[in-house]
C-alpha cells in the first residue's frame, strides 16, 4: 500500500474511532443517577473485587484525584464502599455495593443489547475478528502512548501541535 493511500486509510480510522468515542460520550452523559464516569469504576471494582483506590487508577489509566472523587460521588449513592486500609492506615479499600453491582449488570445488559442489536446481520466471525483487531489496537496504542515521549522544542511545543500530556502512571502517586 503506497503511504498516501495508508494514510486514507488510517485518517478513514481515526475518524471511525472519533464518531464512536462520541456515541460513548453520549451514552455516558445519558447513565442513570448522574453516574457519569463513575461506571467504570464500578466495572473496575465488580471485577476485581475489594481493592486500593490506587489500584483502581492504574487499571483504568487515571488520576488517583480523579478516582477518589468519583468514588465519593458513588459512596453518597450507596454504590460502593470505603474503608481504611488496615494493613496501609494511610490508604483506602474500596468495593462495590450489591446495590451498585446490580447497577452495573444492568448497564452490562443494556451495552450488550445495543452491540448485538447494531451486529445483528454480522457473522459470528466477523465479530470476534473485530474483537480481535480491537485488542490489537489497543494493546498498541496503550504500548506506545505509556512510552512516547514528547517531542519538540524546549517549550515543549512541536510545529503547530499541543504536547501530549504524559500519560497519568507518570505523575506523582498520593496516598489516597
Amino acid at each position: 500500500m503506497s503511504d498516501g493511500a495508508q494514510n486514507d486509510v488510517l485518517g478513514d480510522l481515526v475518524r471511525q474511532l472519533t464518531a464512536i468515542a462520541a456515541i460513548r460520550r453520549r451514552l455516558v452523559r445519558e447513565l442513570p443517577q448522574g453516574l457519569g464516569n463513575g461506571s467504570a469504576v464500578l466495572a473496575v471494582l465488580a471485577h476485581c473485587g475489594e481493592t486500593q483506590l490506587r489500584a483502581v487508577a492504574h487499571r483504568l489509566d487515571c488520576d488517583l484525584s480523579v478516582v477518589s472523587r468519583q468514588v465519593g460521588h458513588l459512596e453518597q449513592q450507596a454504590l460502593v464502599v470505603r474503608r481504611t486500609n488496615p494493613e496501609d492506615r494511610r490508604s483506602s479499600l474500596v468495593s462495590i455495593t450489591p446495590q451498585g453491582r446490580s447497577l452495573v449488570e444492568a448497564l452490562l445488559q443494556f451495552h450488550t443489547d445495543l452491540i448485538a442489536a447494531a451486529t445483528a446481520d454480522w457473522a459470528p466471525e466477523e465479530l470476534t475478528t473485530l474483537t480481535a483487531l480491537l485488542e490489537r489496537l489497543r494493546d498498541g496504542l496503550s504500548h506506545r502512548t505509556h512510552h512516547a515521549q514528547p517531542r519538540g522544542d524546549a517549550t515543549g511545543r512541536t510545529s503547530g501541535q499541543p504536547t501530549p500530556a504524559p500519560p497519568p502512571h507518570h505523575q506523582v502517586e498520593t496516598r489516597d
